[in-house]
């Protein structure tokens, strides 16, 4: 469940459970006999109390009076009606007919749980969830959650299935949280036909499927969860699980955006850069990534300050493109922190700051950004914003090199060559340089070009070597550029 969804799912569970006020537009309910329902109620009848409390509650049979309301649903929870105190507690937690008292809701929710009302349940399980108004407290959250669950509310199954996948409150479990979000579908919620669906399409507890996937998040979007129109867009858009329509994937971001969804907003802006399917319209794409952006989706920020560092759509301005990397990063895409860092380490935009250059691209080499650690490990190497660290620059340069990083995997076969740093190893260091060189990095064929020339640790071969020096001109390797043109 993204941030977004797990807020209105909080709204929706702290508002009131039930209209205060008769609606206009209904037609007048018929009068009850208010006064047989009293005495009923007096002498212990908690069944008629309940009725009268709802009549005064909605103003349907009797005056809309809340405090008479309130007065009623206590006689009822008080004679063992779940319902009276469901109604009670949430009177008492918007102040609405009933003084606010956080902790008396708490009470009164509980005692309705106890009595197996599965939507006092989910009430209580959310503010636990929240932590706002009372302590957070995710173990008893997730143990009234599983009732209410039982009980059969798909949104409490949602919840919970969230807090399996994510290991929060409990441990991680997909399998348990695939469960639940199918029987959270099955009871009709839109969310968890979308995360169930989700689910399918990366094998994350489940076999993978993506034809089944789509048509579950086609189930949620019709029932209006809009981050599953969005993925159902993507999906369309690239063909997976489904005929690639790009038309289709286009009406699918639309309407996901127009709902505020800001992975459809980031999509179609993407759109309008890059003239897919629509006009390219510079203007327009920075006005998507900036509604993207503002929904928390770290995308859309990378795209608004790319937008802003280019002058394209905006007006040029280094310092919100700086600001909106560094933001980009928070909401996690981690090529913000990187490309913020290049700014910092460079000097041309932003004032030169090498420490925090190097921070930054620490923070987005151990959050999985290859371009970050592809950037850190120089810096170790170099002592440029930190002492200098070989061991460590060596672990980035390999992680860079493992994602498939070839100027990385040379550094890192350069030094296996070496043994400087590393045991030495030749043949390996060979093997790696081979490779960079083949993806494009004309230093690593510089490099093998002169050991083959030279017979260092390899056989003399002139005419490899000739191949090496040409090969790494046109990766634009100067150096190799000038062995080409002797040979």
């Amino acid at each position: 469940m993204c941030p977004a969804a797990l807020t209105l799912v909080l709204a929706a569970a702290s508002a009131p459970a039930r209209a205060q006020s008769p609606s206009p537009a209904s037609p007048a309910a018929a009068p009850i006999a208010v006064d047989a329902l009293k005495k009923s109620c007096d002498k212990g009848g908690a069944a008629d109390c309940l009725t009268l409390a709802s009549a005064y509650a909605r103003g349907e049979g009797a005056p809309h009076e809340p405090s008479k309301a309130a007065g009623f649903y206590k006689k009822a929870c008080d004679g063992g009606q779940a319902r009276g105190c469901f109604e009670l507690a949430g009177m008492h937690l918007s102040g609405q007919g009933a003084g606010k008292d956080v902790n008396h809701a708490i009470t009164l929710f509980q005692r309705a749980c106890e009595l197996k009302d599965a939507e006092s349940c989910i009430r209580l399980a959310l503010l636990f969830y929240d932590g706002k108004d009372v302590p957070k407290d995710l173990g008893h959250a997730a143990t009234l959650l599983t009732q209410s669950c039982d009980g059969g509310i798909p949104r409490a199954c949602v919840v919970l299935g969230t807090m399996n996948r994510d290991g929060s409150g409990l441990t991680a479990d997909l399998r348990r949280a695939g469960e639940l979000f199918q029987k959270a579908c099955a009871g009709g919620d839109a969310e968890g036909c979308g995360e169930a669906g989700l689910a399918l399409a990366a094998g994350r507890g489940v076999p993978r499927d993506p034809a089944r996937a789509t048509a579950m998040l086609g189930k949620a979007c019709d029932g209006g969860w809009m981050a599953a129109c969005y993925n159902l867009g993507l999906a369309h858009d690239t063909g997976t699980g489904v005929a690639r329509d790009p038309a289709r994937a286009l009406a699918l971001f639309k309407r996901a955006c127009e709902a505020h969804q800001p992975g459809a907003c980031h999509s179609l802006g993407l759109d309008a850069k890059n003239g897919t399917g629509v006009a390219r319209d510079p203007t327009r794409a920075a006005a998507l990534f900036k509604e993207s952006c503002d929904g928390k989706f770290g995308p859309g920020c990378y795209e608004l300050a790319t937008a802003y560092f280019g002058g394209r759509g905006v007006a040029r301005d280094y310092s919100q493109s700086g600001m909106l990397y560094r933001q980009a990063c928070n909401d996690g895409d981690f090529r913000g922190c990187t490309t913020l860092g290049v700014m910092y380490a460079s000097g041309g935009q932003l004032a030169p700051d090498p420490v925090r250059a190097f921070k930054l691209f620490q923070e987005a080499c151990d959050n999985g950004d290859i371009n970050g650690c592809a950037r850190l490990a120089p810096a170790y190497e170099m002592a440029v914003g930190t002492e200098r660290d070989m061991p460590k620059a060596l672990a980035a340069y390999k992680k860079a090199c493992d994602a498939g990083h070839q100027p990385s995997c040379y550094r890192y076969g350069h030094h296996q060559r070496l043994g400087e740093h590393l045991p030495r190893n030749v043949a390996q260091g060979v093997q790696v340089m081979t490779q960079a060189c083949s993806g494009g990095a004309g230093e690593a064929c510089y490099e093998l070009g002169l050991m083959y020339e030279n017979a260092e640790g390899t056989p003399r071969d002139l005419v490899k070597a000739v191949a090496l020096y040409k090969q790494g001109c046109a990766a634009g390797n100067e150096q190799s550029c000038t062995k080409s043109r002797y040979r």
